[in-house]
């Protein structure tokens, strides 16, 4: 999942010393890469084919697997469900979305780049199509997914003959922006409980800030990619994959973009309004409560009124409460009287 151009793979590695403890060192040379060399527009600070001749950035590969993984996550929630066909098509397209990238990563060939960019298209239109139709008739359904579909197909033409990389970028961001514009004003539509309404919108802000987070860690990847080289050649493998701060793109797009495929899902469903719970993988649950309004009630009055299988308590008049599980309750005074929950009274 990328849109970058340049070549800072070239940064120059002689001289740099190892001294990592628990390490071993890079080599001074990568291998011969097994797909040919790279020719793709974009390329990243990872050094290539120092692992391995089959894979040209290893921890920007390996990395992909967030993606694929939280797709699984999603799919296989849905598995018993009539409707998982519809439900599954944006995790199909996030798992594409990890497949296309880790083809580009582990080749750096121009057409597992366009790959790559594409599927990241292609995953947030599935999002779109189910936010702006969920509601709407089979018709109107079919005729937004031909024209989307359309559009689509004619960018995707012009962008792999033109190999540019601006536009993508600038669509991908659009794309994104609806997506969480359209599902922020759909959490006060769809979602009444003010319980519920907190957990969706401290998830949504939850997904957002890790996602724009993993590009901001991109971008420090990016302008400083000697300092990291240095660093990383100094303490040695593997202490120096969690340098690989590209890599932590991905895990964060991953975590952000299932958040929002996964809210999604429950905002446009018949479950929408209910308690979260524990629908979402992890670690999405840290991030929530899970209950409603009416559980934390229920919850609260059951701690009140139930602490004990039975109570007594005598007051000074020889007057005796019995309480069972705070819902039978017996007073007796002094006159033989005793009235019970259901009024019995005998004297």
């Amino acid at each position: 999942m990328d849109f970058y151009s340049g070549n800072l793979a070239s940064t120059e590695t002689s001289g740099i010393i190892h001294r990592g403890p628990f390490s071993w060192p890079y080599p001074q040379n990568p291998q011969s890469p097994f797909w040919g060399p790279p020719n793709s527009a974009a390329n990243f600070c990872e050094e290539d084919y120092i692992i391995t001749s089959y894979i040209a950035e290893f921890v920007n590969t390996l990395t992909n697997l967030t993606y694929i993984f939280y797709a699984y996550q999603g799919m296989r929630k849905n598995s018993n469900r009539p409707d998982a066909l519809l439900r599954n098509l944006p995790y199909l397209g996030l798992a594409s979305v990890g497949i296309g990238s880790g083809l580009f990563h582990s080749t750096l060939k121009n057409y597992t780049q366009w790959g790559d960019e594409l599927s990241m298209l292609v995953a947030t239109a599935t999002v779109l199509h189910r936010l702006f139709t969920f509601d709407k008739s089979l018709a109107y359904t079919a005729v937004y997914g031909t024209i989307g579909t359309a559009l689509m197909v004619a960018f995707i033409t012009w962008h792999c003959i033109t190999d540019e990389l601006i536009m993508h970028s600038v669509v991908f961001a659009i794309m994104i922006a609806i997506v969480g514009v359209k599902t922020h004003s759909m959490i006060g539509a769809r979602v009444t409980d003010p319980a519920v309404q907190r957990d969706v919108k401290s998830l949504s802000i939850w997904g957002g800030v890790i996602f724009i987070g993993g590009f901001g860690i991109w971008n420090i990847d990016n302008a400083t990619c000697g300092i990291l080289t240095t660093a990383k050649r100094t303490i040695g493998m593997p202490w120096s994959f969690v340098l690989e701060l590209h890599g932590w793109w991905h895990v964060c797009t991953g975590v952000g973009a299932y958040i929002f495929i996964a809210l999604v899902e429950y905002l446009t469903s018949e479950e929408a309004g209910q308690s979260l719970g524990s629908r979402f993988a992890w670690p999405v649950g840290y991030f929530i409560t899970g209950r409603s309004s009416d559980v934390k009630e229920n919850r609260n009055r059951n701690q009140k009124y139930s602490n004990g299988k039975s109570s007594e308590m005598t007051n000074g008049n020889g007057a005796t409460k019995i309480t069972e599980n705070g819902y039978a309750n017996s007073n007796e005074n002094d006159h033989g009287c005793a009235g019970g929950a259901r009024q019995k009274k005998t004297c």
